[in-house]
């Protein structure tokens, strides 16, 4: 019997975990998080600006994975050994040292606010529920001045930033047409750069001038201030409110691997989503070394891989699922509305869309969210 130990309780180890609960047969399977929790982030923005309550977003992890045999073991990852094949994590109180045939690195990015001086005590986020209500409610009490969302060098989540600038260009509609609300989205480079040269789909640029909002690009965000922020270069974008998103670096836990990461720390991996360099080891999601903006549909796609080939190999096989990195199949014009971009989650469109997907959480995120604008699928609110 085998043991697949999964690192990381987000898209893509949820999505390996269910995919090797139907491939495997009394082969265990252990999942190691830092949290008993899943949020499903792409729900944060209509969250902030629509009609879902962020409770809704939120799922209890341990009894999900409990109901379908999976162990789950809340704690930090200490310390990997990948000859001795053996993970060291801290939690509830203990140190575990769990030996494994399969390891799956799923673990995501490491947010870094403080390689930008002020960054941290100046800026909104919105990547925790509690950093997403605080921003809600800034937008609530803001009267009159400068918005600003932005896009830090270094960071791979260009959709947030422009779903939240056309919703508060839709928000404020009346008082940005006064002139008492301006809203600015800063970029560290043009847009096609964000989206990795992907063809977007809807000209963003033309939605931002039609709405009001100040496109702002090539400024790499060095220094925030309470009411400004300043380039590299010097430029400086006077701001009252201020949501930027930070730059990402991979995990410590990965970065004492060596080469199997790149100078940022995220993992190398092959088309099989095999960590490069390391026997019985994969990797999925965001710590992956992917070039483009990182989305959770594609993180859901890589942890499939991941575990399809893990399953092979444990049947004797040779892995020979690949995954194919095309950002462009994950972003198209049927998949937004005018604010929100749905990609994946929102509809039944794409090819190997799975109506149970991540437990089925993400369809009853659909059902919360209610029909898409645009799209001619079936309705939305069939019973769970």
């Amino acid at each position: 019997m085998a043991r697949v130990l999964i690192l990381g309780g987000g898209f893509a180890a949820i999505t390996a975990a269910q995919e090797l609960i139907s491939l495997l047969g009394d082969d265990e399977i252990i999942l190691v998080s830092k949290s008993s929790e899943f949020t499903f982030y792409p729900a944060i923005i209509p969250c902030i600006f629509g009609d879902l309550d962020f409770d809704k977003i939120r799922f209890d992890l341990v009894s999900v994975l409990a109901e379908r045999g999976v162990r789950f073991i809340h704690g930090d990852v200490e310390a990997i050994n990948t000859t001795a094949r053996k993970v060291d994590v801290s939690g509830d109180r203990m140190t575990y040292s769990i030996d494994y045939d399969y390891l799956l690195f799923a673990v995501g990015r490491r947010l870094e606010p403080h390689s930008i001086p002020g960054l941290s005590e100046h800026s909104h986020h919105l990547f925790t529920i509690e950093g997403a209500e605080k921003f809600k409610e800034a937008i609530s009490e803001f009267k009159t001045g400068s918005i600003v969302v932005g896009l830090c060098a270094g960071a791979s989540l260009p959709v947030p930033v422009c779903e939240t600038a056309l919703a508060l260009a839709d928000a404020l509609a009346p008082k940005i047409k006064t002139g008492e609300v301006r809203i600015k989205a800063v970029f560290p480079f043009d847009l096609a750069q964000a989206f990795a040269g992907a063809n977007l789909f809807r000209n963003i640029e033309e939605e931002f001038r039609k709405k009001g909002v100040e496109l702002i690009t090539d400024f790499k965000v060095d220094t925030v201030e309470d009411d400004r922020i300043i380039s590299r270069d010097g430029s400086i974008v006077e701001h009252d409110l201020l949501m930027l998103v930070p730059p990402f670096a991979g995990q410590l836990s990965l970065r004492s691997t060596g080469q199997v990461t790149d100078v940022s720390g995220f993992a190398k991996v092959n088309a099989m989503m095999q960590v490069t360099g390391v026997d019985h080891v994969y990797a999925a999601g965001d710590i992956t070394a992917m070039p483009g903006p990182k989305f959770g549909y594609m993180a859901m796609r890589q942890g499939k891989v991941a575990a399809e080939n893990i399953a092979l190999q444990i049947a004797g096989e040779k892995p020979s699922v690949s995954y194919q990195h095309r950002i462009e199949w994950a972003i198209g014009e049927v998949y937004t509305s005018p604010v929100f971009f749905h990609y994946g989650f929102w509809d039944e469109t794409l090819e190997d869309f799975d109506d149970d997907a991540m437990f089925g959480m993400a369809r009853k995120i659909r059902q919360l969210y209610g029909p898409i604008k645009g799209l001619e699928t079936a309705a939305l609110h069939s019973a769970a």
